[in-house]
Formats: structure tokens, C-alpha cells, sequence
């Protein structure tokens, strides 16, 4: 008999056991058996995370087969993208907060498309760029690498936001995608923002050169698309950017960031922070890897205040491939 020790779990561990059956689509049975626990056990643990809305129920609109594929083919003609790929949405999430379960539900639909792709078009002699983030976590933590890539190389696109263990860093996502193929990854040895005074000798040192001059040869890029907003900016919140920084940048001119430190105008210009200076890949690699015909895709959605960023992003061309939510795709051939 099992202990009620062994079958009480916290939060976490219910959030754990709710992603792999439903999100990674692990079985009941193969859940058990992993756990040592029986099914019904486990079934008791998915119930009570329904119960406690760790999982929940997103009612979203049919889109058939035929609105959908016009809708694609709109947006990529207007925007002269390579692909686009959409999930449905709704139109109640665009406005509403970040921590509102039905706009989370729609951001991890992105999130599941994205990782279906990585799995499909990832091949053996790809190097991959990957970001640090909220979006970047939900990928990674989706794809279940349905074959060996032992040739395969995951690159951080930045470098390092902090000290402490963090699953959304940069670093760890790239280790953690790279495992699950069987390839490699490398470290970004090197904080994500410096001061500007430092910044040209930290990329000059050689550990940090090793990973930035790979930059030149990936062929797939990961790039989440932010509204320019001090009031709406992760690394504000988090401490990372001082408020009037981005206060400045607004004021001359950013519309959009990528990756949290990469900041551009209307015109999809750069916008330089005037004191710091960020180490990675950059705008300007953005649009190398697209001249190159490299895979840079923008997977965004769920926000009425990110489509005009993205808009501008893909104008710009700072990415060949869109993978966004229905609503969104539908706002996007609205905007002129």
C-alpha cells in the first residue's frame, strides 16, 4: 500500500504531473509506473489540479480549414514571410493580464505550435538560437524530440539575467533543448546587459567570441516580440532595466524589443540604450540570419499591445516565419 506520504504532492509537483499528461501527453499508466504511485493515484493528482485551476478549460472559436488557410496565406503575402502558422484565439484575452488563465492558455497554444515546428523542421546540422523568457520556456518544455539530432547546436542569443537558477535563462533553455536531442549547447559566459564602457572588451574575450561567432552560421532563431512599454517591461519588474531607461527609449522613439534588450522604432531601426550595452546576437543579426534565409521565428500572440511591435518586426524583416493565434493574424492585416 502507498504511504499518504508518497500520494500528497504540492502545487509544483501537481503542475509537474499536469504537464507531462497534458501537455507532453505522457499516459496515465506510463505516469504511475515513472512515479511508483497506481492510477488512480495519479488520476487523483489531475483531478485536484483541475480543482485548484492549475489546469483549465479554453473555450476558443471554430476556425475551418479553408478560413484558416486564407488567413495564413493573407498575412504571409502581406508581410512576404516564408511561413505562417496560427492556433485559434480569442478576442477577450487581447486586452486582459498577463496572469489571466484564458490569455496563458492561448500564449502555451502558441507555445505547443512552435515546439510541433522545431520538431519537424529541426534537422542534424542545424545551430539553433534560443532566447531567455516566458515564451522560450513554454517551447522548450514542449518539445518531445521525436528522433536523435546528435549534430544538432543550441546557442543562447544572450547572454545571462542573473545569479540564481532560472528556468527561463537563456543558458538553460539551450542545455535543456540540446538534451533532449542528443546534440549540443554552449554557455553564454557573459551577463545580458554590461555597461557600455565594458561592453566592446567583453566580447572580445574568447569564451564569449566562441559562442558569438556561431552566431554567423545559425540557421533557426527563437524571437519574442515586446510592446517598447516601462509599465509592461519584464526586465523593469524584475529589476533588471532601470524604469527610466526604457522611459528614454519610448521617448526616442521604440516601439518594439526583442529578447527585453533589443530595442527598435517604427521604422525598425535600432534604438540604442544610451549608458548600457547588450551582449548577443542583436537587431542586426536578426536581419542577417533573415538575408541569409535562416529560419527567425517571431512567436507572438495573445496581446492587443504586441501587434504593433510585431508588425513593425516583420515589415522590417526581422524575422521570415510567424507562429501567432488566429485573432492576432487577423489584427496584423488590419494594421497599415
Amino acid at each position: 500500500m502507498t504511504s499518504n506520504n508518497r500520494t500528497q504532492r504540492s502545487s509544483a509537483e501537481l503542475v509537474s504531473v499536469a504537464i507531462r499528461h497534458y501537455e507532453l501527453g505522457e499516459s496515465i499508466d506510463s505516469l504511475a509506473s515513472d512515479l511508483r504511485v497506481d492510477q488512480s493515484t495519479v488520476r487523483r493528482w489531475l483531478s485536484k489540479a483541475r480543482k485548484d485551476g492549475i489546469v483549465q478549460t479554453l473555450v476558443v472559436p471554430t476556425l475551418d480549414g479553408e478560413e484558416r488557410v486564407r488567413l495564413t496565406q493573407n498575412v504571409r503575402y502581406k508581410y512576404e514571410l516564408e511561413e505562417v502558422i496560427t492556433v485559434p484565439g480569442r478576442t477577450d484575452v487581447l486586452e486582459v493580464s498577463d496572469d489571466s488563465a484564458p490569455k496563458e492558455a492561448v500564449v502555451i497554444s502558441i507555445a505547443h505550435a512552435a515546439a510541433r515546428y522545431l520538431e519537424s523542421h529541426l534537422t542534424n546540422q542545424d545551430v539553433l538560437l534560443v532566447p531567455w523568457g516566458r515564451m522560450a520556456n513554454y517551447i522548450v518544455r514542449q518539445v518531445k524530440a521525436p528522433r536523435s539530432l546528435p549534430g544538432l547546436t543550441v546557442i543562447p542569443m544572450e547572454g545571462v539575467m542573473g545569479v540564481e537558477y532560472d528556468p527561463s535563462e537563456a543558458n538553460i533553455l539551450a542545455s535543456t533543448l540540446a538534451s533532449k536531442f542528443g546534440g549540443r549547447s554552449l554557455l553564454m559566459p557573459a551577463p545580458a546587459v554590461v555597461d557600455k564602457k565594458v561592453g566592446n572588451l567583453i566580447e572580445k574575450l574568447p569564451l564569449v567570441k566562441r559562442v558569438t561567432e556561431l552566431y554567423k552560421e545559425a540557421t533557426v532563431a527563437i524571437v519574442p516580440i515586446a510592446p517598447a512599454d516601462p509599465n509592461l517591461s519584464t526586465v523593469v519588474r524584475m529589476g533588471l532595466v532601470n524604469l527610466e531607461i526604457v522611459k528614454d527609449l519610448v521617448g526616442r522613439g521604440a516601439v518594439g524589443e526583442i529578447a527585453s534588450h533589443w530595442w527598435f522604432n517604427s521604422n525598425g531601426n535600432i534604438v540604442n540604450q544610451e549608458q548600457t550595452h547588450a551582449i548577443g546576437l542583436g537587431l542586426d543579426g536578426l536581419t542577417d540570419m533573415v538575408k541569409r534565409r535562416a529560419k527567425v521565428i517571431a512567436v507572438v500572440g495573445a496581446g492587443k499591445e504586441r501587434i504593433r511591435p510585431l508588425q513593425v518586426a516583420l515589415t522590417s524583416r526581422l524575422a521570415n516565419i510567424l507562429i501567432t493565434d488566429h485573432v492576432s493574424a487577423q489584427l496584423l492585416l488590419s494594421e497599415n
